[in-house]
């Protein structure tokens, strides 16, 4: 491949950019890309990178490449491929994202070939030879590869030779092989995680046999009691018998007390009615003659109530006469009276002091007189209101005894029916006990001994009660048993399950480790041992050596790879050697001086770009002849003396390997005269390149 013409539009720091400008196309060779620092020299290799493969060969986002004052960029690529001309026309915006548009030139005008991402990509692949991986390494030498290679260990050189040269088929091997083995471990810590000891599972069954047996244990202790209760009850009548004999008993027992009271009520009704038998007739008889007593003492009663009646009506006439007597004396004793203003007071008639006296004397006498008769009376009415009042006491006994008598009559009755109560409430009890098979009450009381049937009722009770919790015990303990059970068939599986994953988990685990020692010994091995010792180390030497004593000045005129052994610590390496002319001998990289190492590693990476084209690592590695002839150096020369650029610009001068050679630096190199320099500076704040021949 040959780069013709470069045209750039708003591409980081370059707003509008031809090269070259003057209608020519880039020449071959050695092109030397010069200019001070972070004015993008390196730019204009990721504009060509960008055009060919995208976004991922710059390893920046699209919107990173848009200068800072545009919309959008777009990168115009024209080349020559094995006497074709093509060009590439690629451009982004973030509204319409990626366009890209592939020609190849027809006579005089420019035919599309391709026009979608994927398809350009792909008609880039084929007219190139190689995809962007293998490209990367071919044409492109990045700017610190070089001293990366001159510091690399064994061990790192081997790993960037095998990623430089892509050596498929291995790396196919040993990725599968890591994939493996994080599958494996993968799988073996799941299986870990479900995994447990079978002794651990044996002897959490044993404790399931052991709670099985705790458990029947338990209900032949719950079946004993179920029986025992069952058999006494069975000699205990049911619910309704002990109900009625409960029900009748205490009728029974009411009507008898009831009976009681009312006998005793019969026995105080006789006494207080004065008789000793309660016959009908007899007591028919009291009641007549407490009536007949009755009107007889009510008619003395009265006689004498009247006596006294009379008794007192002249005890108070005389004592309104006496009443009189005193206030007619009064008036004639009245202090203030003249002698012969002495006035009767019953006749209004004058009187004289003698008559007056006189009469007063008479009234006294008459009062006394009252007096006598009032105490006379008042003695004979007093005698007349006791016998009155044992009249009323005796009234009061006869009322008494009659309301006796006839309340005796009255509770005979309910003596009678209350006896007959108790009669029919004894035939309905014995019935009971008849159909239960039972002597007496008391009996079957004394055997539960028990002292009423409410108590028996509440044994009863209570001992059902114990057999419902012992059967629903018994229940809940058979059905722990069945738990246990089928977790004793659950786990005896599972013993036998973790026997086999513990036999999966060894093997897999020894897979891994055999895995492992492929990979690390066997692959690694094969790589250092047969790919770079027997194909590779050959090639890169010859195609390197040219490169060393050119960029030495002779002092060094060869190089080796030397495999060396994996180690527990790191894996298969090589190691670079190098033969000094001056010295007459081997030496390490870490034995020569910075320059020194840089010269050579910069051969050894020019040499690996000039196999890329022809190289077959291994015997059944496609043959493919890439078209690539083109490489670009970033900042290679950074760790040379003036001495060492100006045999490596010498050397590059007269390298027919490559069609062209784009070199970027910023340093100043002897003997590039004649050399066409790309010139790159700032222009305000954007960037500017010319092409000068």
């Amino acid at each position: 491949m040959k780069l013709l013409k470069l045209e750039v539009r708003n591409f980081k720091p370059f707003l509008d950019l031809t090269l070259p400008d003057d209608g020519t196309t880039l020449p071959e060779g050695l092109i030397i890309i010069r200019g001070p620092n972070s004015t993008g020299k390196s730019s204009l290799l990721e504009a060509i990178l960008w055009a060919l493969w995208g976004s991922d060969s710059v390893e920046l986002n699209n919107d990173d490449l848009i200068s800072f004052s545009s919309t959008f960029c777009s990168v115009v690529l024209t080349f020559e491929v094995a006497g074709a001309q093509f060009k590439i026309d690629r451009s982004y915006n973030p509204a319409d994202k990626t366009n890209v548009v592939l020609f190849t030139k027809t006579g005089k005008a420019w035919k599309r070939i391709a026009d979608k991402t994927q398809s350009v990509a792909t008609k880039i692949d084929e007219i190139l030879g190689l995809e962007w991986k293998q490209a990367q390494n071919t044409i492109l030498v990045r700017q610190g590869e070089v001293a990366a290679i001159s510091t690399a260990g064994p061990v790192m050189l081997r790993n960037l030779l095998v990623d430089i040269y892509d050596i498929e088929l291995l790396n196919r091997m040993s990725n599968h092989l890591e994939h493996f083995e994080s599958d494996l471990d993968s799988k073996i810590r799941a299986l870990r995680a479900d995994y447990r000891s079978p002794d651990d599972i044996k002897e959490q069954i044993d404790h399931c046999r052991k709670r099985i047996s705790d458990y029947e244990s338990s209900i032949k202790n719950r079946n004993e009691e179920i029986l025992s209760t069952e058999r006494t009850l069975k000699g205990i009548p049911d619910d309704d018998k002990l109900k009625i004999m409960s029900r009748v008993s205490s009728e029974i027992e009411r009507k008898e007390h009831e009976l009681e009271l009312t006998t005793k009520e019969v026995e105080r009704n006789l006494s207080q009615a004065g008789i000793l038998d309660a016959e009908p007739e007899i007591i028919q008889a009291r009641i007549d003659s407490l009536k007949r007593e009755k009107e007889r003492v009510e008619s003395e009663r009265d006689a004498l109530n009247a006596t006294i009646t009379q008794v007192s009506e002249e005890m108070g006439k005389v004592s309104g006469i006496q009443s009189d007597l005193k206030t007619k004396i009064d008036i004639l004793t009245k202090p203030g009276h003249a002698k012969d203003e002495v006035i009767c007071p019953t006749c209004s008639k004058p009187l004289s002091l003698k008559e007056r006296d006189r009469l007063v004397s008479e009234y006294k006498q008459a009062i006394r007189e009252g007096d006598l008769k009032t105490k006379e009376l008042d003695k004979g009415r007093k005698l007349q209101i006791a016998d009155a009042k044992k009249f009323e006491q005796r009234l009061s006994v006869i009322t008494l005894s009659t309301n006796a008598a006839e309340k005796v009559k009255v509770t005979q009755e309910q003596v009678r029916e209350i006896k007959q109560t108790i009669e029919k409430s004894e035939q309905e009890l014995s019935s009971v006990l008849q159909a239960a098979d039972i002597a007496d009450l008391n009996s079957l009381l004394k055997k539960f001994n028990m002292p009423t049937i409410a108590d028996l009722q509440s044994y009863v009770s209570a001992l059902k009660g114990d057999l419902r919790g012992a059967k629903k015990s018994t229940s809940e303990i058979e059905q722990n048993i069945g738990k246990e059970q089928a977790l004793i068939t659950e786990l005896e599986g599972k013993e036998i399950l973790m026997k086999q994953m513990g036999a999966e988990i060894q093997e897999m685990e020894g897979l891994n480790q055999h895995a492992k020692y492929v990979r690390r010994n066997l692959v690694n091995g094969f790589v250092a041992d047969y790919v770079f010792q027997k194909r590779l180390i050959g090639i890169i030497r010859s195609a390197t050596n040219q490169y060393v004593r050119f960029f030495t000045n002779a002092q060094y005129t060869s190089i080796d790879l030397e495999p060396t052994p994996a180690t527990k610590r790191s894996g298969a390496g090589l190691l670079l050697k190098i033969w000094d002319e001056r010295d007459q001998a081997w030496k390490k990289t870490s034995q020569l001086s910075f320059g020194d190492r840089t010269a050579i590693s910069l051969a050894l990476r020019l040499g690996i770009s000039r196999t890329m084209s022809s190289i077959r690592p291994l015997k059944d590695s496609p043959i493919t002849t890439p078209r690539v002839k083109t490489v670009m150096l970033d900042e290679p020369l950074g760790g040379l003396d003036k001495a060492r650029r100006e045999s490596v610009v010498s050397n590059l001068i007269n390298d027919s390997n490559f069609e062209q050679i784009l070199l970027i630096t910023h340093t100043d190199v002897q003997g590039w005269e004649g050399v066409p320099i790309v010139e790159v500076a700032k222009a305000g704040f954007s960037s500017t390149a010319t092409l000068e021949r």
